[in-house]
Parts: structure tokens; sequence; C-alpha cells
């Protein structure tokens, strides 16, 4: 069975204030930023410290202000988050992809259904990348998506992709290696007409985007460089 590293468990806390607040939307305990009244919604689904974790609620309210988007981070882990410090062998078993796809599936459905987003992106960060590829398939919700070091990963959500993609990683990264990457731009190449992107980055390893360190120059880097590429890929599939 495939399982997370102990580089999906390290993370560093980011300084500032998030602007955004809680609401309970299509059934799930989900943070809100932006213009609570558009129609261009970008959805994130989170790695395994969820949607409370100080760092993703900045990268939201930056997507959101920078992109113009109003921008949800539901809760796709029913209030059992990731504890830093405690057995990950432990806590994903109960967060497996039989138990999580189906809530992603149901927020996503009512969210279409019920708003009618004239544009719904997707980004997935580490745990949350292989959902958000998978609702880039025929009967997925998502318009497009980013993912930035995508964690689970198989062939087969990778082949089933027929909506527009960027991938932020670094090299050699723990969880998307290279033998990996290589074959999915194999796949993706393939796909005519497909828009795709793969973006490398050398001196970050896995969880940059969002748990790395932005005192060193070229984390920081990375992770401003990586929310720009999602605006500007986003902007491009509209």
């Amino acid at each position: 069975m495939a399982t997370l590293g102990s580089c999906c468990t390290e993370k560093i806390l980011h300084e500032g204030t998030p602007a955004g607040s809680y609401s309970t939307v299509h059934g799930l305990d989900t943070y809100v930023t932006g213009d609570v009244t558009n129609k261009k919604i970008l959805v994130i689904i989170t790695d395994i410290f969820g949607y409370k974790l100080n760092n993703v609620l900045l990268l939201a309210d930056q997507l959101a202000k920078l992109g113009g988007y109003k921008v949800l981070i539901p809760d796709i882990f029913d209030g059992d988050i990731f504890v830093a410090g405690n057995d990950v062998q432990a806590w994903f078993p109960k967060h497996s992809e039989s138990i999580v796809a189906p809530i992603i599936n149901d927020f996503l459905k009512k969210l279409k259904e019920d708003e009618k987003p004239t544009f719904l992106g997707g980004i997935g960060y580490c745990f949350g990348g292989k959902y958000v590829m998978q609702h880039l398939s025929k009967d997925g919700y998502f318009d497009a998506g980013a993912t930035p070091h995508p964690s689970l990963v198989v062939t087969a959500d990778v082949e089933a992709i027929e909506r527009p993609l960027l991938i932020s990683t670094p090299y050699a990264d723990q969880m998307f290696g290279n033998d990996l990457r290589r074959e999915t731009e194999d796949i993706l190449s393939k796909k005519e007409g497909l828009k795709w992107e793969i973006t490398l980055f050398s001196g970050v390893t896995h969880g940059y985007s969002v748990r790395g360190d932005i005192s060193q120059p070229q984390i920081k880097y990375a992770k401003e460089k990586t929310v720009m590429d999602q605006l500007a890929f986003f902007a491009n599939c509209q």
C-alpha cells in the first residue's frame, strides 16, 4: 500500500494573520477567503496538516487577492488533522483514498451544482495533489488544476487527465520521484491539445511551497514563483 514519507510530516510555520473566515460550505467546515460572490473559484485540497494550517491560509489569501478568486479550503479529514510528532502510519489508514475521495467528490459536486462557478480550479498540496489530478478526468469537477509536490500519484491518475494541469516540484522529489515525473511527462505529452506544465526547482525539497523554511532565499523564491505560476496558468485556462 502506498503511504506517506517523513518528508510529508515536517513543517515550519509561516507568520501572518489570515484574512478569511470559517463557515460550513456544502457540508464541510471550510476556510473562505476573497469575494464570496465571485463565480471564479479555487478549491485547495490540503496536505495532511489540513485546513487550519496558517501557511495554507496565507497562500489562499494571496491567491484570492492577486487572482481575484474566491478560495475555499474544506476540511477533508473530518477534524482529524495530522499532528506533528504523531505516527503518520497510524493516521494514514483512517484517511485512505476510499474514505477521502467520496468526501471531496461530494463537496465538489455540490459546489458545481449549487454555485455554478464560471471557473473552478483546484490546487492540491502533497496529499491533495492526487485528488486534484483525479478531478481533471472526463468526469472530474475541476476545469484546471495545479499541484506542488504531489504525493501518492499513480500512473492511472495521470492517464485519466483530460484538463489543464500544472505540476511544480523539486528535482528528485521524495514523493514524486524522477522516474514517475518522467513517466508523467511521457503520458501528458501524448494527449493532443492538452495544456500542461511541469516546473522543476533546484535547492528545495518536498513540501517547499506550503511548509518550507522561507528564511532560505531559494525556498522563498520557489514558493513565491509557484503561486505566480498558478495564477498565470489558471488565467490562461479561462
